[in-house]
């Protein structure tokens, strides 16, 4: 079932044309949530899907890695924007929550529902949905991320981007990769014991951590969250919060392919963040280029 509360018309996710990329057709469903009311530092997060979409048709179908088009292999469908609600960042991720709800209870539905954000709240209304939509099923959150987005409240709302992680705990046991800022409050709490596992930036290189993620991932459902500010500003400067230090694209690589190899599936990923700066496009094809390539891997397997 494809949801109602929907803005705009869609641009097709690569140009695939319509008859490739419906719904029907389609193991992947791109949603566009164009919503940003929490940010506190750089804004333009709302500008994100758009931006995405618009680098997507520069993207090349053809994937080295595997010698195959995915797109071919796996139906591509983009989805209006979902209308954004401007009364409370609550309302929102109700709204959000309730849209996750109907497609994964409707007819069609999709293998790999891809959400681009817009700001990183958006992943409360997706963690309440999943909770209830996986109440007998093993799920767990992967979380790439510059800062751990742990704290309870900012800004006197549970609902901001940086309670984005906190929500995610609350619902299912979270693994963290490329933090490398948090608050006392946020320290406090790990300390605490909570079923959270960070891996700091500066143990990303080395890779060790992969093993440990392919035990936590290992036959369970999983929710990927992507918050771009994950990434070194040298590859993406175009975030509200930049962080030195971060991930480097074959990091990402290494781990979309375990996740890939060791998960039972990803049915939910949502690329968070990107602000785009304008007359600088690398950025912003480089998260349409890392939606493709999770797609593939996450469907077709690791390359």
């Amino acid at each position: 079932m494809i949801p109602k509360k929907f803005s705009g018309v869609p641009r097709n996710f690569l140009g695939l044309p319509k008859d490739a990329g419906s719904p029907e057709k389609s193991k992947v469903w791109i949603l566009p949530i164009p919503y940003e009311a929490t940010t506190t530092y750089g804004a333009g997060t709302r500008f994100g899907p758009d931006a995405i979409l618009s680098a997507s048709l520069q993207v090349e179908l053809y994937d080295r890695r595997r010698k195959i088009e995915p797109a071919g292999e796996l139906g591509i469908a983009t989805l209006p924007s979902l209308a954004v609600s401007s009364k409370s960042p609550e309302e929102m991720m109700n709204r959000v929550r309730e849209t996750i709800e109907e497609v994964f209870t409707g007819t069609p539905q999709p293998d790999l529902l891809v959400v681009l954000g817009g700001e990183h709240s958006l992943s409360a209304g997706i963690a309440r949905a999943l909770s209830n939509l996986w109440r007998d099923k093993p799920w767990v959150g992967v979380q790439i991320d510059a800062h751990a987005d742990l704290r309870d409240q900012y800004e006197e709302s549970p609902f901001s981007h940086a309670c984005a992680g906190r929500r995610i705990v609350e619902h299912a046991p979270l693994f963290q990769i490329g933090i490398r800022n948090l608050s006392r409050e946020e320290a406090e709490f790990l300390a605490s014991g909570p079923p959270v596992t960070t891996v700091f930036a500066e143990d990303v290189p080395a890779g060790e951590y992969l093993a440990e993620l392919a035990r936590f991932v290992k036959d369970k459902y999983v929710y990927w969250t992507i918050d771009l500010d994950g990434f070194d500003p040298s590859i993406m400067p175009s975030v509200g919060t930049p962080e030195p230090g971060g991930l480097l694209w074959h990091d990402f690589l290494a781990i979309l392919d375990t996740i890939a190899r060791h998960a039972a599936a990803v049915p939910v990923l949502d690329v968070v963040e990107l602000a785009p700066i304008p007359g600088l496009h690398a950025p912003d094809f480089m998260a349409a280029k890392l939606v493709y390539h999770a797609a593939a891997a996450l469907l077709l397997g690791p390359a």
